[in-house]
């Protein structure tokens, strides 16, 4: 039988599959110095992509929050508009409160921003006319405008998605419209 020359795989016999091709000189230095700096060219373009995925994931779920607010507040301002802030009503909010003034819609609606750590959102409450809400009456449009600014916790991506000027928050604001029921 033949000397077998190493590297070359063994021809197969009946019965038995080729042997893998294998090199049997070890990896040389350089080779293993160019898989570290291929890592080092890599690793920190891949660690600002995730951190972006993760702010950005953070960002629209409070944009998502802060939605889900403004809409709730809006239809509590259709019921609660009008008649239900005058004295002796007995109308209440979602939350068990009574209508008894605007600033306990309000806090209605900041209170259901509370799960978003560290800000400070701010409301407005008007009717379609731009009076405020104790004088919406049947049929007249309640309009709900929240925004509070987002840290943005990692100022790279600040440069991508933050304010003009400012990397370190974007300013998030939602809208909620509804029709006065009283």
């Amino acid at each position: 039988m033949a000397a077998m020359t190493p590297g070359i795989p063994r021809p197969a016999l009946p019965g038995r599959p080729a042997a893998a091709v294998r090199s049997s000189r070890p990896r040389r230095r350089s080779e293993r110095a160019v898989g570290m700096v291929e890592f080092a060219l890599v690793a920190p373009l891949a660690f600002l992509l995730l951190m972006g995925l993760l702010v950005l994931g953070i960002v629209v779920m409070n944009l998502i929050q802060l939605t889900n607010a403004v809409r709730d507040g809006a239809r509590a301002a259709a019921v609660c508009g009008g008649a239900g802030f005058q004295s002796g009503s007995t109308q209440t909010l979602p939350n068990g409160v009574t209508c008894s003034t605007p600033l306990a819609l309000n806090s209605y609606i900041t209170t259901k921003l509370q799960s978003i750590t560290g800000v400070t959102p701010n409301v407005t409450i008007l009717t379609s006319g731009g009076t405020d809400l104790t004088q919406c009456s049947k049929g007249v449009e309640v309009k709900v405008f929240a925004s509070f600014a987002q840290p943005l916790y990692f100022p790279l991506v600040g440069r991508l998605i933050g304010d003009s000027g400012n990397s370190t928050v974007r300013t998030i604001s939602a809208t909620g419209e509804a029709t006065c029921e009283q």
